[in-house]
C-alpha cells in the first residue's frame, strides 16, 4: 500500500508547535498569579458571612492597569492554546487538512470575535458601572 502524502509547510506546523508551548508557559504563569491575586492575597482580612469575591472587590481591583492586563493577557492565552489545539486535532483528519486556509480563517475568526466579547464582557468590572 501506498503512503499518502499532504502537502503541509513546515513552517507553519514549526509555528503552530511553537506557539502552542509558548501559550501554556504564560498560561500557567498568568493562572498562578490569578490565583493568588483573586483568591489568597486577601484572605485574612475577611471575617464573618462577607462573600470574599464581590463585584466591588473586583471593580477596586481591576481599576489597576496590571490587573486588567493580567485578565486581558490570560483570555488571549486561553482562546490561543485552545484553539490551536483545536487546529491541530481537526488537521489529523484528511478532511480538514485538505482544506487549511478555510480552518484557518474560521479559527482565527472564532478567536478574535470571542476575544473581543470577553473584552465586552470584563469592560463594566473595569469601569465600575
Amino acid at each position: 500500500m501506498a503512503e499518502r502524502r499532504i502537502a503541509t509547510t513546515k513552517v507553519a506546523g514549526t509555528w503552530a508547535w511553537f506557539f502552542q508551548r509558548l501559550s501554556a508557559v504564560l498560561l500557567v504563569a498568568l493562572l498562578a498569579i490569578h490565583l493568588y491575586v483573586d483568591h489568597f492575597m486577601d484572605l485574612g482580612s475577611h471575617t464573618g458571612d462577607e462573600p470574599l469575591i464581590t463585584f466591588g472587590s473586583v471593580t477596586a481591583r481591576l481599576d489597576q492597569l496590571v490587573y486588567v492586563a493580567i485578565d486581558y493577557s490570560m483570555l488571549a492565552m486561553v482562546l490561543l492554546h485552545g484553539l490551536n489545539g483545536f487546529r491541530t486535532v481537526l488537521f489529523d483528519f484528511d478532511m480538514f487538512s485538505k482544506r487549511k486556509r478555510y480552518v484557518d480563517m474560521g479559527l482565527w475568526g472564532l478567536g478574535i470575535g470571542t476575544l473581543v466579547w470577553g473584552i465586552i464582557i470584563l469592560f463594566p468590572f473595569i469601569t465600575g458601572g
